[in-house]
């Protein structure tokens, strides 16, 4: 642990070196607007490494994620606006109050009560908290599928009656032939806005399901990359390319999925 703490401590000096007068030119010039993208695409390639069952892979991205992670912080140690044990120990606080039936003598029975209690836990720390505002907490940088799965979630635990199914496969029908009969090239602001409400009624019909809609085509756009990998193998043994193609095979990738 006094090794991490020391890792860490030296981590936190480069980045303030990289930052000084004399230090990095790139790195002098980023602000919290311009990283936040830089911060992003790390969690996602740590997503990537840890689906690739690859521990050396994963502590390479962790590496790369905790390091724009305190440059981010270190931007605003520059501003003034707080410091870096700060934000640690408002972190642990906030995780040892929400941990009550490890660090206080609250009992919990499985990994389904000790997340109930981490809801209501969050209620009561903002008691009077409107549903607009909860819903504005979700973060608008979250892919849209994913931020659609906790919109409706946290609509799904505040209303007193679940969307009926009827109701919902009614509208999906409606909103995918209202979809068909447009004309997209002509329409597009209206295409889009029924493409955008036929998704989110999918995604509300995948609410109750165990897979998330933003995780149900992730695995499905996996199976379509494998077949294209396998189709273009097939290819390349009969001596032929793309443009050889013919229109079964084309239309075997969406059959198929």
């Amino acid at each position: 642990m006094a090794e991490s703490g020391r890792e860490f401590e030296g981590l936190l000096r480069l980045v303030a070196r990289l930052r000084a007068e004399d230090g990095c030119p790139w790195d002098q010039e980023q602000t919290p607007a311009t990283i936040k993208r830089y911060l992003l695409e790390e969690v996602y390639e740590v997503v990537d490494a840890v689906e690739q069952h690859s521990a050396d892979h994963v502590a390479e991205e962790l590496g790369d994620l905790i390091f724009m992670a305190i440059f981010l912080a270190q931007l605003y140690v520059e501003q003034g606006q707080f410091e870096i044990d700060q934000v640690l120990r408002r972190v642990a606080n906030k995780m040892i109050g929400r941990h009550p039936h490890v660090f206080g003598d609250r009992e919990v029975d499985s990994a389904r009560q000790v997340k109930l209690n981490w809801e209501e836990i969050k209620r009561q720390e903002r008691p009077n908290k409107p549903l607009s505002a909860a819903l504005k907490d979700i973060p608008r940088a979250l892919p849209a599928l994913m931020r659609s799965h906790r919109i409706l979630s946290r609509l799904d635990r505040t209303f007193r009656r679940p969307l009926p199914r009827d109701f919902l496969r009614s509208q999906l029908q409606e909103s995918f032939s209202a979809l068909l009969d447009s004309d997209i090239g002509l329409e597009r602001s209206q295409s889009g806005a029924k493409l955008g409400k036929l998704l989110l009624l999918l995604a509300a019909f995948a609410l109750p399901t165990e897979t998330g809609a933003e995780e149900a085509l992730t695995q499905t756009l996996e199976r379509f990359c494998q077949q294209v990998e396998g189709l273009e193998d097939s290819l390349r043994e009969k001596g032929k390319d793309w443009g050889d193609l013919s229109e079964a095979e084309e239309r075997s990738l969406w059959e198929n999925l």
